[in-house]
């Protein structure tokens, strides 16, 4: 064998594998998630605008773009750094490419605006799955407080301090 027909199948072989996960991809996330339209901001026009899936994981949601052969999420967004801002209708422009029945809205994640296009009902599950998460601005919590209240007696609400201790018991 020459070195070039090795070349040649080295590239047959790498085309292959390329077209075996493109497949994977596109057939496996179809059926597995939301399909919407995604795209950072700021963007000029209508450019920007990638076809893709967002699919559900705990607190995360990945977004995999159709035409990507990654086998990875091109995007992966915290449930707790999402903030929602404002909808929005399609432009005369995007509506040659955006589905007359998906609507827009545009949010921020780790100090990122993107854009999303999807149906009703995806849009829907998205901000009940984003509003569904604890605030960040949740109260620190007392790590001592706690060894207090772990510590105090059994059976009592009373917190374990030999001096306030006798004053509750009437001592």
């Amino acid at each position: 064998m020459s070195v070039v027909s090795v070349i040649l199948w080295i590239l047959a072989i790498i085309a292959i594998l390329c077209v075996f996960f493109a497949a994977m991809r596109f057939f496996t996330l179809r059926s597995r998630g939301a399909s919407v339209l995604m795209r950072k901001l700021p963007a000029r026009g209508y450019h920007g605008w990638r076809h893709g899936v967002l699919r559900y994981k705990g607190d995360e949601v990945d977004f995999f773009k159709l035409r990507s052969v990654s086998p990875m999420a091109d995007h992966s967004f915290s449930r707790l750094d999402i903030e929602l801002l404002d909808s929005r209708p399609a432009t005369d422009g995007e509506a040659a490419f955006i589905s007359d029945d998906y609507e827009l809205i545009r949010f921020i994640s780790a100090g990122r605006e993107y854009e999303l296009a999807c149906t009703q009902h995806a849009l829907m599950a998205f901000g009940a799955w984003v509003e569904a998460s604890p605030s960040q601005r949740r109260e620190k919590i007392d790590f001592r407080r706690l060894r207090d209240r772990a510590e105090r007696p059994r059976g009592s609400n009373m917190p374990y301090d030999p001096t306030t201790w006798t004053s509750y018991n009437g001592k």
